[in-house]
Formats: structure tokens, sequence, C-alpha cells
């Protein structure tokens, strides 16, 4: 995905610019961005925090930046209003555990399996051990990720936590399509069909 969307000369620039655009019809739904620190340290993070505001970015998922550098961009990312959502694993032990969740805000992703992001699912008894782990250190929502692609699945997963975290599944249906209006349209139907689920098992 990573090398699709640069070869189509996709930047961070034009990432924000893309949330600026949403935010002219919709003001209401939150966004939250996810990648690497890198393209960040390199458009500047003053420069960057200050952007991302103003482009109306709720939130930040940056998942090789540890809390033992919050004061490089965690610390004024929040201080300008950006919740900054940390990332917890199975591996993360009960030691480990307080000091990730130390300085999270807006939700706690749980990766619910250790691995490369869209293989295998976990057990729903793993995660719903894992929840309850997860509410006994935080009182932030948890939302579970990792091998999330159906309704049922999704079903399953808002029955224990507060939401779930798709990419994969919709990575895939781009890079099948044949073009941006399939891709598009793909994209917006599995996104209705997980909703539903989700509803419909919070009814």
């Amino acid at each position: 995905a990573n090398i699709r969307s640069l070869k189509n000369g996709q930047t961070l620039a034009k990432t924000l610019q893309m949330v600026s655009e949403f935010r002219q019809d919709n003001q209401q739904t939150p966004v939250v961005l996810m990648g690497y620190f890198n393209p960040i340290h390199h458009y500047g993070v003053p420069r960057f925090i200050e952007d991302a505001k103003t482009a109306g970015v709720d939130g930040l998922i940056i998942v090789d930046l540890p809390p033992e550098h919050n004061d490089m961009f965690c610390d004024p990312a929040q201080a300008a209003g950006l919740d900054f959502i940390r990332l917890t694993t199975p591996t993360t032990d009960d030691l480990r555990l307080p000091k990730v969740l130390d300085n999270s805000s807006g939700f706690v992703y749980y990766v619910s399996v250790a691995g490369v992001t869209g293989g295998s699912s976990a057990t729903m008894e793993h995660i719903e051990e894992a929840v309850a782990r997860l509410r006994r250190h935080t009182e932030l929502p948890v939302c579970i990720g990792f091998g999330i692609r159906t309704p049922e699945h999704a079903a399953n997963i808002a029955r224990l936590a507060d939401g779930a975290v798709v990419g994969s599944a919709f990575v895939d249906l781009i890079e099948q399509a044949t073009s941006p209006d399939q891709a598009v349209e793909g994209v917006l139907a599995r996104c209705r069909a997980l909703a539903d689920g989700i509803h419909h098992a919070r009814e």
C-alpha cells in the first residue's frame, strides 16, 4: 500500500489537504491519521501539528514512537489538542502497560495478534480477556484491530470492545479495483456492511 501510494504521488501534505476537503462537508466525524514518525519528522513537527489542527485532524497513531520519546511529538501534539493514541499488543505485559497508557488519549488501540497487520485474527476468548485486562488499567475506550474483514467479525468485536479498527480489508479492495471509482464504491460498501454489523450487535 505504501509503495502504491508513493507511486501515485501521495505526500503528507496531500493527506492533510484531503482532510481539509473532507472537513468542508463533515465536521462531526473524528479523523485519526495513522503512520510512522519519519514523514512527520521530515515535514517538521511544529509545522505538522499546526497544519494537522488547521486541516481538522483529531488524533494520531504513530506506531513507531514509544512513550520514552513523548517529548519529541506526543507532548506537543497533545498540548495543541490532538489525541495521541497508543497501541498495545498481546506482548505488552503488566509492567510495560502503564508506561504505554501514560499520556494516551482518545482511545486505546489493541492489536489483537502479534505480527504483521492484516493477517490472522485472534480468538474471541483471547480478545475478551485482553479487553478486561486493559479496562483494569484505563478508562479510555478500547478499540480492537487486526484481521477484521467481515460484518460478523466486526459484530463480535463490538460486543466486547468499544470499536473496531479496519485497514487491510480496505487496502485489499483498493488493490483489486480496476478503476478509482470501483475502489471508492468497494470501500464504501464494505464500510457500510461493517458498520451495520457493529450497530446490529449493539441493538
